[in-house]
């Protein structure tokens, strides 16, 4: 049964500004200086969205402004983020409303840019960095493909979980990539793709995933083996799907695409029973994830029940370029290693691609690691990674035909899987708890392979079967800082609440406010997150649809307002960008 969703109409009113403040910011030569205004000691403009001022004061870039938490009620952080979207149009074109974060995203060029940067209510300007694939170190030891069966299936024991009832049933993930293709492993028997809807300005319903990525994802994490008589498998077989596109066919997206479809899933979790969020791509990240827009977003939903899954992307093999929102200490960061196409674990190594360190500020990452070499799982026939990569296609005994990848996007679906069994079993546990059961219940990897580096394999390789008991009495929490756009989030709910600081003192929220409050120095272990009045954060008039055209969880796209894709400086990031371990051998 379709279930479909009204349009959220929302008339957004500009702000006046003070037009003599403006002309003399506009009549002013630019000039880049990080000192051009400071945001509670640190500068207002991101650094690497200066170094591109820098580099094309002309050019309109891609940027996200977010605002100062100040109107502790109800629904404040829609206000301000309209307050935002109405800074954007003033000061160059605006495409979307970011409420998640107290923000909107838009463009702007260097002059526009610094006259955000002097409006008192601003907070900071981040750039709206690009979302996709990175190409990975060349493969250490090609060898063809040989006889692929569901390996990451019996190698992190599903088979096993599956014995005990675990399927993933009613259980929904939330894949958020380039869409996900009614397959037959998604739909034969029983529709379980329960809705699609799509962050990426233009978009095809008949062909709901022209890149390929999205639908091998949700096949690895719930596919049924429907075409190819169970020979093909993923990790939860009945769990549903919920497809969110923010990436394009050629795999390509914006921080602010991700955030709105974040906001989307925030939405609708309860409609669909969402509890897990899937990330099989990541951004660079030149800072600490406490400002990262991204992570603040993978925060917001893990703080709100959704498990967030996400890759460390395909850096390796140095060290320290765990991609964001892996980056984030809060969420799960998914490593890869390579199985050596045996069913053995004694001779896997950590994969060379996989991403590994200690982001800034952060834990050691990843957090645990997966199968991520040549996955199979359902093929997008026509679609960009079909057409780039013929020699990818798997053919079943019964003559379906698949498609294996390589990458931490693949294990991170794999993960996705295994929590998504967690919850079928365990619908009571938080993230943290599931977080924890994932982690405590690993497998040993490597006997006779060589060593990863310290840390670099996480806690282990992932086991559904034993995660389903593993512990998870106790709550998973760092304590680490939450990230800045969290906290914008989090403002309306905190005010008044006692914040213990590190040294035994409180905050008053009497004298307190956004600038001076020491957020780094807060006993965050000791804020009872489940007393938070989350009913203070809403956001239900977003203007999801300004043009006005219909909407549909089923199969019509929702239009994110304005955005102008074609725009976009995509920087020839591609598929066709990437090694997908195409090997001459296979």
């Amino acid at each position: 049964m379709v279930a479909r969703l009204s349009p959220r109409l929302c008339h957004v009113a500009l702000i006046t500004l003070a037009l003599f403040l403006v002309a003399a910011v506009l009549a002013a030569p630019y000039e880049v200086s990080p000192g051009i205004a400071q945001a509670a000691g640190r500068p207002k403009i991101a650094p690497a969205l200066l170094v591109q001022m820098q580099a094309g004061p002309r050019q309109r870039l891609p940027v996200i402004v977010l605002m100062k938490p100040v109107n502790p009620t109800p629904g404040g952080n829609l206000d301000q983020s309209q307050q935002a979207l109405a800074i954007l149009q003033a000061h160059g074109q605006a495409f979307g409303a970011l409420p998640i974060v107290n923000g909107a995203a838009g463009y702007a060029n260097a002059v526009e840019i610094k006259a955000i940067s002097l409006l008192p209510q601003v907070d900071t300007i981040e750039s709206d960095a690009l979302v996709g694939p990175r190409r990975p170190a060349t493969p250490r030891n090609p060898r063809p493909t040989g006889r692929l069966s569901s390996l990451d299936v019996r190698e992190v024991n599903a088979d096993r979980a599956l014995q005990r009832g675990a399927t993933g049933r009613g259980v929904a993930v939330a894949v958020l990539d380039s869409g996900v293709a009614p397959d037959r492993d998604l739909t034969q028997a029983g529709n379980r793709l329960l809705a699609s809807v799509s962050f990426v300005g233009t978009s095809d319903p008949e062909h709901p995933d022209k890149g390929g990525h999205g639908t091998h994802i949700a096949g690895t994490i719930a596919g049924d083996g429907s075409a190819s008589a169970g020979q093909f498998v993923g990790i939860a077989r009945r769990a549903n799907i919920v497809s969110v596109q923010v990436l394009d066919a050629n795999g390509r997206g914006r921080i602010s695409s991700v955030l709105a479809g974040l906001q989307w899933v925030l939405l609708n979790k309860d409609r669909f029973n969402i509890r897990v969020v899937n990330l099989s791509f990541g951004a660079t990240t030149p800072d600490s994830y406490i400002r990262d827009p991204m992570a603040a977003g993978a925060e917001f939903a893990w703080r709100n029940g959704l498990v967030v899954v996400a890759a460390a992307g395909n850096t390796g093999p140095a060290r320290n370029k765990v991609e964001t929102p892996g980056v984030d200490p809060y969420v799960i960061t998914v490593g890869s290693t390579d199985d050596q196409l045996t069913l053995s674990l004694d001779d896997d190594t950590l994969a060379w691609f996989s991403g590994w360190g200690t982001p800034a500020n952060s834990t050691p990452k990843p957090d645990l690691v997966a199968p991520g070499r040549q996955v199979v799982g359902p093929r997008v026939p026509a679609s960009v990674l079909d057409r780039l990569f013929p020699n990818h296609v798997v053919t079943a005994s019964n003559g379906a035909k698949y498609f294996r990848l390589t990458g931490t996007s693949m294990a991170t679906a794999v993960v996705s899987g295994a929590a998504a069994l967690v919850l079928q079993r365990r619908s009571d546990l938080s993230p943290d708890q599931v977080k924890r059961a994932l982690t405590t219940s690993t497998q040993r990897f490597g006997r006779v392979a060589p060593a990863p580096p310290p840390g670099a394999a996480g806690a282990g390789l992932v086991d559904a079967n034993r995660s389903l008991s593993g512990q998870a009495g106790a709550t998973f929490s760092q304590g680490h800082r939450p990230a800045d756009g969290l906290l914008r989030a989090l403002y309306p709910a905190l005010y008044g609440q006692p914040l213990q600081l590190r040294d035994g003192s409180f905050v008053s929220w009497l004298t307190a406010t956004w600038d001076n409050i020491a957020w780094d120095n807060i006993a965050w272990d000791n804020i009872a997150w489940d007393n938070i009045a989350w009913d203070n954060i809403a956001w239900d008039n977003i203007a999801w649809d300004a043009n006005g055209q219909s909407s549909s969880v089923a199969g019509d796209n929702i239009a994110w307002d304005n955005i102008a894709w074609d725009n976009i400086a995509w920087d020839n990031i591609a598929w066709d960008n990437i090694a997908w371990d195409n090997l001459s051998s296979d």
